[in-house]
């Protein structure tokens, strides 16, 4: 679902956001969110596809907690320019709250 329409306050760790890539990502990347064990930032986004998976996008400042937890979705509406993908408009951006493993047997 669009990030927009995401009806939850936070975003929790684990959870992916999929934008429009541009260069150096290919045409989608997905950004999962992960806790960064420092307690000044105890939150970031990683890369999760493609050539760059596995490498650290940001550490997002503390201001960014939910107060329940995880990372507040209106902190990252307003602060998309500035901290997450200015490369891709946050209308274009998808919110996965989880990814369901398909085993093949």
């Amino acid at each position: 679902m669009k990030l927009l329409d995401y009806e939850g306050d936070s975003l929790c760790r684990g959870g992916f956001i999929r934008v429009n890539g541009s260069f150096p990502y290919e045409k989608i990347v997905e950004f999962m969110l992960y806790e960064t064990g420092e307690a000044d930032r105890p939150y970031g986004l990683i890369v999760a596809s493609g050539y760059k998976a596995g490498l650290k996008l940001v550490n997002l400042p503390g201001d960014s907690l939910a107060s329940k937890g995880g990372v507040s979705k209106s902190w990252v509406i307003s602060n998309w320019d500035r901290w997450i993908y200015p490369e891709c408009e946050i209308n274009e951006a998808y919110f996965l709250e989880q990814r369901e493993l398909v085993i093949e047997s």
